[in-house]
């Protein structure tokens, strides 16, 4: 794509088209650089209602000659107030030179006025000056339509935002930068590091919103050109990057396996730990296509699986039913789920939960801890949701190496993984203790190969419910019975009893945070 100038300045015009008149401007010196879409001619007094502005009007003063010198400066005053760029005055006819009140109207309204000393048929300028300008203004339609084509091949292709600004810095012949609306760095092109693309947008000549809805969700900025360089003119370089704001919002916002891209810009930000204050989160969050409103509660989740892009996918699913965006830190998954509370008021957490695990083919080896519901109406006073949210992504994945000593299941809750944190944090001699509870089952099923301490577990977490404890270990009830009674006769105690029931549970979260338990076991 090459860059081609959209409309000339009054000063090119000049130069290429009525420098055969002699011409001298004579006020508004500068004024000379705006732009001119049209060349008239006309000697019709009241030619100000028929102009729309950005004209270069000539005239001989024709209509001028018989009038007195205040109308005279209405009429400069009128094509002034109607944005007109100039007015070229050819002397010799009506006028051996341009009035001095039409000059000293012209200084005071800022209308540049050139007078024309040789005679020059203006047909032959219009003709010339149109054809160029038309030309150009095709060029100009022609190159923004190549660039929204790109851009729109850049919606499909394997580039994303960083190949989008990459197009939008060639037509332009300018680093570009893309700010999020609460003021972060998204992404740029041109420049070196960050220090750099703040500098761009300190010194921008040009920017355009990238809205979602309605609502500006980021901000496009180009930066100067560079002298000698070719580029195109500040004001074609507004319009360019609005034909870019379209794309961008698409990109920034679409859904896929890879989720958002300014949603997962955000959730490594929030991993990372990094402050944001509320009003930019909840932004941001609405630019990545999540509901954002009192009624919606977040719901954190960190998954792993041997090809973090298999998370990604079953994560991906829920945005099906959820608003949902996620990023791949360091191979861990993280996701922020928004769902909204329901009538019956039940749990979001659990909801999350089982939407997951829904999604989980059962023989992909993922797992996938589902954190806090945070109320969007009702954060705690004096904590911050942005540090909220990170704390809870963060416990999220700290608790995945618990839940993987867990078989039979995919999908935990933060909650229920508590405990399993809590040992971690236990006094030696008190977790020693604990696990010296459950050492005569971990002795003999090292010996024996049995599952006694499988079976014991599940028991309890069952509520011991024997119809649900063996269907759970995929055996009978009698085999239940019969297991039940050698754990009984080995512990030499009832780890099933009321009394008991507490120590046992934290018991076996000791043994599995103790890490003793190999992966056929688990």
């Amino acid at each position: 794509m090459t860059s081609t100038p959209a409309f000339p300045t009054l000063r090119q015009v000049i130069d290429r088209h009525l420098r055969r008149a002699d011409p001298h401007v004579l006020t508004a010196h500068d004024r000379l650089d705006v732009s001119v879409g049209w060349v008239h001619s006309s000697e019709i007094f009241e030619i100000g209602p028929l102009l729309a502005g950005g004209e270069l009007l000539l005239t001989t003063g024709l209509g001028l000659g018989g009038l007195d010198a205040g109308t005279r400066r209405h009429y400069v005053r009128d094509l002034a107030e109607r944005g007109v760029a100039g007015l070229a005055f050819e002397i010799g006819r009506t006028f051996d030179a341009v009035p001095d009140e039409m000059l000293r109207e012209g200084s005071s309204a800022r209308l540049p006025i050139i007078e024309l000393r040789r005679v020059l048929p203006f047909i032959e300028v219009c003709r010339e000056a149109n054809t160029a300008i038309v030309s150009g203004e095709l060029a100009g339609l022609r190159l923004r339509s190549e660039l929204d084509d790109a851009l729109h091949r850049d919606l499909t292709g394997a580039g994303g935002v960083a190949g989008m600004l990459a197009h939008v810095a060639t037509v332009t012949g300018r680093s570009v930068v893309l700010v999020g609306s609460g003021g972060a760095l998204l992404a740029a092109h041109g420049v070196d590091d960050d220090r750099s693309a703040w500098r761009i947008v300190d010194s921008a000549v040009a920017s355009a919103p990238v809205e979602v809805r309605g609502r500006d969700i980021a901000r496009l900025v180009a930066g100067p050109g560079t002298a000698g360089a070719p580029g195109v003119p500040d004001d074609q370089v507004a319009t360019l990057l609005s034909v870019a704001a379209g794309p961008l919002a698409s990109a920034l916002t679409r859904s896929g396996t890879r989720g958002s891209a300014l949603g997962t810009r955000l959730v490594s930000e929030l991993v990372a730990g990094r402050p944001i204050r509320r009003a930019d989160l909840l932004s941001r969050m609405a630019g990545s296509g999540v509901p954002v409103s009192d009624s919606v509660v977040l719901v954190t989740v960190a998954a792993e699986a041997p090809d973090p892009r298999m998370a990604e996918a079953i994560l991906s699913r829920v945005a099906a039913s959820a608003g949902t965006v996620l990023a791949t830190v360091d191979a861990t998954v993280y996701a922020l789920v928004a769902v909204t509370v329901s009538p019956t008021g039940d749990d979001p957490v659990e909801r999350v939960a089982a939407a997951i695990a829904a999604a989980v083919d059962p023989s992909a080896r993922i797992t996938a801890v589902v954190g806090d519901g945070l109320h969007l109406g009702a954060v705690p006073s004096g904590l911050e949701l942005s540090a909220a949210i990170s704390g809870s992504l963060i416990r999220n994945a700290g608790r995945l190496d618990g839940a993987t000593t867990r078989g039979g299941r995919s999908v935990f809750t933060g909650r229920e993984l508590a405990v399993d944190a809590a040992v971690r944090t236990t006094d030696p001699a008190v977790r020693q203790e604990l696990l010296e509870l459950v050492g005569p089952l971990t002795a003999h099923d090292a010996v024996h190969s049995s599952r006694l301490i499988v079976t014991l577990e599940t028991h309890l977490r069952h509520g011991c419910s024997a119809t649900r404890s063996a269907e759970a270990l995929h055996i009978g009830r009698q085999s239940l019975y019969q297991r039940l009674e050698r754990i009984r006769g080995l512990l030499g105690f009832d780890p099933t009893s009321a009394a008991m029931y507490p120590s046992m549970l934290l018991a076996l979260s000791t043994f599995r945070a103790s890490d003793r338990l190999s992966d056929d076991r688990r």
